[in-house]
């Protein structure tokens, strides 16, 4: 299994952020994260400035609008955002995959006026086949709470919709922080390169994690299937990876106690729970339905979802 960690989503003085690009490339290999991608607002005019010896970087832009914030990756020729309204998106979202790109929802429910002007998703989506991901975590894992909390809900939506969608974490990253807890988007990469995370992102290969790596495969018939994957119903064993040192680094002070692991399916709803060191597990995959693997513990005493993936999905 080869999830790595990556960060989607930052910021350079091209926009508003303090890092130059070399200064943020730097700052995420000293991270130990295997891949990035820049999306400064509106501007691509830092591309020229990276250097993908020092880390893989995907090209991206953030869409920064009244309306919500769009995170397009690596797209081969411009798509302009300033006509982008609460009823064309679609059709914006259209010009944006027909030159390649990724098309991600920042921060759907992050706090608008007046203190970040439009950062709060309006779009009227009408067709959410061409969305590949949602930022479902961002920014400081612990003061976002609520908002991460509402996104993990819209996205659950989606997929009882029937919408396969991938989720991701965003740090959001402008600068050193140096306080507050940060995560990482796991990420299936056949190589440590930009084409292998966009294409593992556009197949749902993805983690959300405040650090540790937690991932699964299930097994029926001698055939093993993984995060993203679609298959049939029935009988399935799942198998579970869990390290939870393996971004032990990040770790801040707070007294973080891992629990257990739950397979969460339509409508939120936990089919199973079990030990978080758990390897093995038994489960009916019915028709129709997705399921993806959490990890939860407490934080400080606060019970919380410490790790989520994204879903396999029942045919």
């Amino acid at each position: 299994m080869s999830y790595l960690p990556c960060e989607l989503h930052c910021h350079t003085v091209h926009s508003d952020g303090d890092f130059t690009v070399a200064e943020l490339q730097k700052a995420a290999a000293d991270d130990h994260l295997a891949i990035m991608a820049l999306t400064d607002h509106n501007t691509f005019s830092g591309w020229d400035e990276l250097d993908d010896n020092i880390i893989p970087t995907i090209r991206g832009i953030e869409w920064t609008t009244y309306f919500g914030h769009m995170l397009v990756l690596g797209a081969n020729d411009f798509v302009d955002w300033r006509d982008a309204k609460p009823d064309n998106i679609d059709e914006k979202i259209k010009q944006v995959k027909a030159v390649g790109g990724l098309v991600g929802i920042a921060h759907p429910f992050q706090l608008g006026s007046p203190l970040c002007t439009g950062g709060r998703w309006e779009f009227n989506v009408r067709d959410w086949r061409n969305v590949d991901y949602i930022e479902v975590w961002h920014q400081n894992l612990y003061s976002a709470k609520r908002e991460n909390e509402r996104a993990l809900e819209l996205w659950t939506s989606l997929l009882d919709k029937g919408y396969k969608i991938a989720a991701t974490y965003g740090r959001d990253w402008h600068r050193e922080e140096t306080s507050g807890h940060y995560g990482c988007t796991y990420i299936d990469v056949d190589d440590i390169s930009a084409k292998s995370a966009m294409r593992a992102i556009r197949l749902g290969k993805t983690v959300i994690s405040h650090g540790a790596k937690f991932i699964f495969r299930v097994h029926r018939h001698g055939i093993t299937s993984g995060i993203g994957d679609t298959v049939k119903k029935g009988n399935y064993t799942f198998s579970f990876f869990t390290d939870l040192h393996s971004r032990a680094k990040d770790a801040g002070d707070e007294d973080i106690v891992y629990k257990e692991i739950k397979i969460v399916t339509n409508g939120g709803k936990c089919v199973l729970e079990t030990r978080y060191d758990e390897r093995h597990v038994r489960l009916r995959l019915d028709s129709g339905c997705w399921y993806r693997a959490e990890l939860w513990g407490t934080v400080d005493g606060e019970k919380k979802p410490l790790a989520i993936t994204s879903p396999i999905y029942c045919e």
